[in-house]
């Protein structure tokens, strides 16, 4: 990839760079699925179109996060450059492409722009989309990052979203060394990375209770604004908000098996489950959760000493479930399967 252009290097190493007494991204040991959209000496609608074309394979794919670190306003062709009305969050086709991916269940975390020391001043396409975040920039001093774009769309709501470190973040160069670099390219993995971890730690949300929890823990959640939106958010904070009956302070540090079920992505209906030992000769109570967080599918299991189950949650639509495992004396846990 970085062949073509450094950039994508440079933001994908802030989430999944993973080198030990060098640098660890913000979500080191996720899966990632590379798409590149964006024709970097130009700029032409055609790479809106691509876009939506990865959004397509990305869910095809049972993505969970969109780290999107582009945005849109003028084109080679300034007849077809967008004007601040149209960001609306319903007429350029890469915000209607970003609200869908959100829609069917994607957390799309796309930068809000590096124009806000500019003339055009705003955000770009897709960042005005209404169901995403946003991603503006701070500096070390958790200050607003001077090209960090400003909100609002054009239909009056508060945008960024959330911020995160923009200015002198640090990267990993196509050269595999640790620079320094700045820009709301670097603020939005970030804080996708760490998006992806809070939704792991709680994977029965939804994505929009998963961007609520976010922005409630953000350092401006009380006072919003179009600078930086609700501001940094707070990991813990977030999972407070989630978990009031267990928050992390009272959390022991245990080490649990990982739960898997296969085949994953499964063609047909029938699971198996893989029982971690804390959970064998115990009762099971499995539930099967869609994308949208409603409940499609419920199994009893009987307590057995068995190393695995079967799970037969009946037919389920092609998509992205989330399967969760409690028995009466544990917390629900949980994992996430593609149905093809």
């Amino acid at each position: 990839v970085y062949l073509r252009d450094s950039h994508g290097t440079n933001t994908l190493s802030t989430m999944g760079a993973n080198q030990t007494g060098l640098f660890i991204g913000t979500a080191p040991k996720a899966t990632y699925r590379l798409c590149i959209t964006e024709d970097a000496p130009t700029e032409s609608p055609i790479e809106e179109a691509n876009w939506l074309v990865a959004a397509e394979y990305a869910d095809s794919c049972g993505v969970d996060v969109i780290s999107s670190s582009l945005g849109y306003t003028t084109f080679d062709n300034t007849a077809l450059s967008h004007t601040y009305a149209d960001l609306n969050g319903k007429t350029t086709l890469i915000t209607q492409a970003a609200t869908i991916a959100a829609r069917v269940g994607m957390l799309v975390v796309n930068s809000a722009g590096n124009d806000g020391a500019a003339t055009w001043h705003y955000i770009g396409a897709p960042a005005d989309a209404d169901s995403i975040i946003s991603a503006g920039a701070v500096t070390a001093a958790l200050v607003r990052s001077s090209f960090s774009s400003y909100g609002p769309t054009a239909d009056g709501r508060i945008k960024p979203d959330l911020a995160a470190l923009g200015t002198s973040a640090a990267v990993i160069s196509a050269t595999g060394a640790s620079v320094r670099s700045s820009g709301t390219s670097f603020s939005c993995p970030i804080l996708a990375g760490m998006a992806a971890g809070f939704w792991q730690a709680n994977p029965t949300l939804t994505v929009q209770q998963v961007i609520s929890f976010l922005k409630r823990s953000g350092s401006q959640a009380l006072n919003p604004d179009n600078s930086l939106g609700y501001g940094i958010p707070n990991f813990a904070t977030a999972y407070n908000l989630a978990n009031p009956t267990a928050p992390l302070a009272a959390l022991q540090a245990t080490t649990l098996a990982a739960l898997q079920v296969y085949p994953n992505p499964s063609p047909g209906d029938d699971l198996t489950l893989d029982v971690p030992a804390e959970l064998r000769n115990t009762a099971l109570q499995v539930r099967f959760y869609d994308v949208r967080g409603a409940l499609v599918a419920q199994q009893q299991v009987s307590a057995s000493a068995a190393p695995t189950v079967a799970l037969r949650p009946g037919p389920l639509r092609q998509g992205v479930y989330t399967c969760t495992v409690q028995s009466a004396t544990a917390a629900p846990r949980a994992l996430r399967f593609v149905k093809l």
